[in-house]
């Protein structure tokens, strides 16, 4: 009996049902199709002895794709891809693993599916909402216990590109901080340089096994690429750390963004290149386009929150690189996302798939404000306050901030969750909004900074997303409006959408300020419009001081 016919079935209650009924564990597989362990264990593990047939007939057997069911995962993840894990039928963890070779599976299932040793968990209780005392500086100093000052980057072994950190450091940078200025722009060489980053095809590999950022994961995801581009594009403008460096690497990582996720039928990218190092260890010239060798599957899943991502990424891209176009690719991302939200705001993440999660909610709303930002169309804002708005009224956490999903029935998902990253998202992404268009999204997106702070006692360096939204809530905000017709984009405006300030929201206007000129606000106080660059840069500072 081969993987393929093990019973899988998708996560629903009807699945927990049956385990109930007919007294059975359950066997929970977590994967992803980029995934290089979870391909073994399907072709090795599964296929071992009678691994297969003892799961078909002793197990509920479910599979989850992570991509699919971040929720699903962030409750269950043992510590990696694959995750094997025994649950019994209330959903509760008795025994979990991360890659299980056969032998080893063979006999953890004997000893899970015998009902004279089985083992007993007491169910994980509802989660107490924290009341941490922590500030950004506390945070800071974990970012710098963490750095590793002989390679770069961010802890001891492996090698992850920590988006979160990077682009707190980033607005660190851009405020003055030399340290965060001089470990950004080190950390973005070293991953544009040296193993981490594809330097045949362009892109980013997932993560380096080595601390050196050599001998990486393959795999090529969308949602890193998104994070990435964002920060290298805020590291491209004048002074920015490593800019030469940032902008060749975002001139060839969007090429390959296109050319490899892109998907001309919807308008929008897919979600995933999958690993394989066989492909990859081809010389220049015997792979990528042109070489007449395919390269590694592509999933071609359309997932909601990280074309967001994609979206708000694009329009920094073009603002560093000068590429307007790419604000055009940008508005076509967003179009098909309006595909994946109700009448209500409701996003569902990918055709079929679960909906209203908060970082879904989260980041196509991102995608729209600033597509809305860089073709002067409010419309857009309207939008997004739709989709933040269903997420205010169906996750507000009475305490503040707002749980990661509605509560659902099977399972740990019974408990919902207030997470920092999800709630910093809200606040950075709400108090934009509030810049542009006011109302109750300033308050709002401060409820959820103090949620996200609140919540970053045991997170360590990961906690940096919390400490840039009560940073960024804590200063002086400055909106730069310029006179826009939506297209072609002005100059100025194009050059703005980069973000180079984290305290400074650019956004084309097609009424309020004279033809060619920008105009710089912050509350009710405004400068003079003007069109010189020097006299609007000198105006900004102003207003922030």
């Amino acid at each position: 009996m081969s993987s393929a016919e093990i019973p899988w079935e998708e996560w629903s209650d009807a699945a927990f049902e049956r385990a109930r009924a007919e007294g059975k564990p359950i066997a929970l597989h977590i994967g992803a199709t980029w995934c290089h362990w979870c391909h073994v264990m399907d072709e090795g593990s599964y296929t071992w002895g009678g691994v297969s047939a003892l799961m078909a007939e002793r197990f509920v057997c479910i599979r989850v794709d992570t991509d699919r069911r971040p929720d699903l995962n962030e409750r269950y993840n043992q510590g990696g891809w694959p995750t094997f894990a025994v649950l019994d039928a209330a959903g509760e963890v008795l025994i979990g693993r991360t890659y299980v070779p056969g032998p080893e599976l063979h006999a953890l299932l004997r000893s899970a599916s015998d009902p004279t040793s089985r083992w007993s968990l007491a169910p994980e209780p509802a989660p107490e909402l924290a009341r941490s005392t922590i500030v950004p500086v506390n945070i800071f100093a974990r970012v710098q216990e963490a750095w590793d000052p002989y390679n770069a980057g961010f802890g001891e072994l492996q090698k992850f590109p920590h988006p979160g950190v990077l682009e707190w450091l980033a607005d660190r940078a851009a405020r003055g901080d030399t340290w965060s200025h001089d470990a950004l722009g080190k950390t973005l060489v070293a991953m544009a340089t040296k193993g981490m980053y594809d330097p045949v095809e362009g892109g980013f590999f997932r993560y380096a096994t080595q601390d050196d950022w050599t001998a990486p994961h393959y795999e090529k995801l969308l949602e890193d690429h998104a994070r990435l581009l964002a920060v290298y594009a805020r590291a491209a403008g004048p002074g920015g750390p490593a800019a030469a460096t940032a902008l060749a690497t975002l001139d060839t990582a969007i090429q390959w963004l296109l050319a490899t996720l892109y998907d001309p039928a919807t308008g929008a990218f897919f979600g995933s290149q999958d690993a394989d190092e066989g492909y990859y260890a081809l010389g220049r010239g015997h792979r990528g386009r042109g070489s007449g060798v395919d390269g590694p599957a592509v999933d071609r899943t359309v997932y909601a929150g990280w074309n967001g991502l994609a979206a708000s990424a694009l329009v920094a891209t073009a603002g560093a690189l000068g590429r307007p176009g790419l604000v055009g690719v940008a508005r076509g991302v967003v179009e098909h996302l309006c595909t994946l939200v109700d009448a209500d705001g409701r996003v569902t993440r990918h055709v079929g798939g679960v909906a209203g999660l908060l970082e879904d909610q989260v980041h196509v709303a991102e995608g729209f404000v600033a597509v809305g930002r860089a073709l002067a169309e409010p419309a857009w804002f309207e939008r997004a306050a739709g989709v933040l708005g269903w997420a205010w009224a169906q996750l507000k956490v009475e305490d503040g901030g707002l749980w990661d999903r509605a509560p659902g029935v099977a399972g740990r998902l019974r408990h919902v969750r207030r997470n920092v990253h999800g709630n910093a998202a809200f606040a950075k992404v709400a108090g934009t909004l509030g810049d542009l268009v006011g109302g109750p999204w300033p308050a709002r997106a401060d409820e959820a900074a103090a949620a996200a702070l609140a919540e970053s006692d045991d997170w360590g360096f990961f906690a940096a997303p919390a400490a840039q939204a009560a940073e960024r809530r804590a200063a002086r905000r400055v909106v730069i409006k310029v006179a826009s017709p939506g297209w072609p984009l002005p100059p100025l405006l194009l050059q703005g959408l980069g973000e180079p300030h984290p305290e400074c929201t650019w956004v084309g206007v097609r009424e309020g300020v004279p033809d060619g000129k920008a105009m710089a606000c912050s509350g009710s106080a405004c400068a003079r419009p003007t069109a010189e660059p020097a006299e609007l840069a000198a105006a900004i500072r102003a207003l922030r001081a």
